[in-house]
């Protein structure tokens, strides 16, 4: 009878340990000011996205996915605890912190949360994680990867997966800096007043060049993408949005100087910025795909924020349009139940949701105090367990904006309002703010809104 009870117990003990090695291994792949509409899968036949394709088509790709400020550094602190950024007064790159909440905040990052479970944390590529400068072991990170952000940061994330030789479970976040480089194009027509030149990435240069064997105007037709449909400012637009002018004077320069084909070739380059850093993905997928671990690994690809690609006049990111705000995010694991799937009526957020959505994922315990909604529930097929959220904030150096169903309300820092209806006006052409059919929505946003202002500020 002793024997038997023992022998139950070495098996329930085995049970657990196996379960423990059993953990999924986490994979989160970040690119650098990429759109949502910049993947051929989300009906972009301007460009070839094979490797982000193959991702989207086995896993579920959302739709409304947001991020929390649409700027580097805020939306990577965001990522990396599960946190507005203005927990640490942060609504811009160049903000400065409140030292005491972030030294709070990062103990609880996940770098930390995974590593305290019994991962090995990895992370390579850009950092802009605000505190850290280049060391991001103050998020909980242990291993460095490399701090290359282009190819040689495939070439090591790959070597890292195909020469792994550990049975502890891995988190890797891998933050590659294309299509970011689109961001000098305009700075190096028109200098910025506020800092000295950079230097221009030769990927960019690169990208904008018109190949010798065909003509211009042959180029022009085949090739290069035309003006979005949402060219033209929107209608009457905020006098805010020209604040953009002293916060990074090229972006107005820009609108007031370019030319349509200037405006088309940037686009070109944006398009062609994001081919290369799909080549860059495929390296790491296929290494995922050789490896030991690609039936147990979470993959995630998503961006930190877009690029508005001349939508209403404007390059670069940080205002509220959906062309700067709205991120691809995909998910995917062996055998999810909700994988070759989209989800068009969640709103999610990149920024606060995929933290818990992994701890839950992985089976461990979340820190306290997130401010997001897990939606693993969505991609193991229990959507009726699912709370979705019925509005999401949006924080950045000009305002705070709301978002619903349909309706984006925005309160700009200099008062101005804006109201889109995106269910009528997907490119968002009209603000309603004075449309007195939308008063009463208008009004209940906005007291959502100054609510979330004044938590915020306190």
């Amino acid at each position: 009878m002793k024997k038997s009870i023992v022998l139950l117990l070495v098996c329930l003990i085995n049970t657990v340990l196996l379960a423990q090695s059993k953990k999924p291994n986490i994979l989160i792949i970040i690119t650098d000011q990429q759109n949502a509409k910049m993947m051929s899968s989300a009906g972009n036949e301007w460009l070839e996205t094979p490797n982000m394709d193959k991702l989207a088509m086995k896993g579920m790709r959302f739709e409304k996915a947001y991020v929390t400020n649409p700027v580097c550094s805020p939306s990577r602190f965001s990522i990396f605890t599960g946190q507005y950024p203005t927990a640490i007064d942060m609504r811009h790159n160049g903000s400065k912190l409140d030292i005491p909440t972030l030294q709070e905040i990062i103990p609880n990052a996940m770098g930390h949360t995974f590593t305290n479970a019994g991962y090995e944390t990895f992370y390579g590529g850009k950092s802009h994680l605000p505190g850290a400068k280049n060391d991001v072991s103050i998020y909980g990170f242990e291993t460095f990867i490399s701090k290359d952000e282009r190819d040689d940061l495939a070439k090591e994330s790959a070597a890292l997966l195909l020469d792994r030789n550990s049975d502890k479970p891995f988190l890797v976040a891998l933050n590659f800096i294309n299509p970011h480089d689109i961001c000098y194009e305009a700075i190096r027509h028109f200098p910025p007043n506020n800092r000295p030149p950079a230097d221009v990435p030769v990927p960019l240069l690169e990208a904008i060049a018109i190949p010798d064997s065909i003509s211009e105007n042959d180029f022009m037709a085949k090739y290069v993408p035309p003006l979005p449909a949402n060219f033209e400012p929107t209608v009457p637009e905020p006098s805010a949005i020209y604040d953009l002018k002293e916060l990074h004077s090229f972006t107005i320069d820009a609108r007031e100087n370019w030319t349509e084909r200037d405006w088309r070739m940037h686009r070109y380059a944006y398009h062609r910025l994001t081919e290369k850093v799909d080549v860059q993905i495929g390296t790491v997928l296929d290494a995922l795909e050789s490896s030991p671990f690609a039936d147990n690994t979470i993959v995630v690809f998503t961006s930190d924020h877009g690029e508005m690609s001349a939508s209403h006049r404007l390059e670069h990111k940080t205002v509220f349009y959906e062309e700067s705000s709205n991120i691809p995010l995909v998910v995917w694991y062996k055998d999810m139940a909700n994988g070759h799937s989209v989800d068009t009526e969640n709103i999610v957020s990149n920024g606060l949701d995929l933290f818990p959505t992994l701890c839950e994922l992985a089976g461990i315990s979340s820190p306290e105090n997130m401010q997001g909604v897990s939606f693993a529930t969505l991609l193991n097929g229990q959507e009726k367990k699912y709370s979705p959220r019925e509005y999401l904030f949006m924080e950045n150096e000009l305002g705070f904006m709301i978002r619903g169903d349909n309706l984006k309300y925005t309160l700009y820092d200099n008062g101005d309002e804006m109201l889109i209806d995106l269910g009528e006006d997907p490119g968002e052409m009209i603000n309603l703010v004075e449309v007195p059919s939308y008063f009463d929505k208008k009004e209940k946003l906005k007291k959502l809104l100054e609510a979330h202002i004044e938590q915020a500020n306190h």
